[in-house]
């Protein structure tokens, strides 16, 4: 008997009171403000994470960069960049091998200018891997660093 007399539930959409959900005045300004905040957090974060490792990649240190070892400039200095040997490209005499500018990756012909890296001793075009020292300081092919070795050729250079 009881079972009959019992009446399942029902929700009533009409009784549920949507005014605790609203947000009004001082909140708003507030919700908005620390949403505001979070994002601008974030992306310092960010910005500050993706320049150390990229400070790190290029000195080989996992400690923090201070402000006296902190590179200003990314790239090579003119008269740096100038310094490098420039040579004629010779075709090897086997003529198996094709040899290749690594930056715009077009085959070096008998008489191009070739200008070689100091100690990796990579060629590139002069045009291609000057444009790329004025914006980096390592080798485009692996990376070595040339900040190092243009600081150690400097002394021997001069008498």
């Amino acid at each position: 008997m009881e079972a009959q007399n019992a009446q399942p539930f029902r929700w009533h959409y009409d009784m549920l009171d949507d005014n605790n959900f609203h947000v009004h005045g001082r909140g708003l300004l507030l919700l908005s403000f620390s949403a505001l905040l979070s994002l601008a957090l974030l992306c310092l974060y960010l910005w500050w994470a993706c320049r150390y490792r990229r400070w790190a990649a290029e000195t080989g240190s996992a400690s923090l960069p201070s402000a006296a070892m902190s590179p200003c400039k990314a790239g090579l200095d003119p008269d740096t960049i100038g310094s490098f040997p420039v040579h004629l490209h010779r075709a090897p005499g086997t003529g198996d091998e094709a040899s290749q500018c690594s930056i715009c990756l077009s085959c070096f012909i008998e008489g191009d200018k070739i200008k070689v890296l100091p100690g990796c001793d990579h060629g590139f075009h002069p045009e291609c891997v000057d444009e790329w020292l004025r914006a980096q300081a390592n080798c485009p092919l692996c990376r070595a660093s040339l900040v190092r070795s243009s600081v150690a050729k400097e002394p021997e250079a001069m008498p």
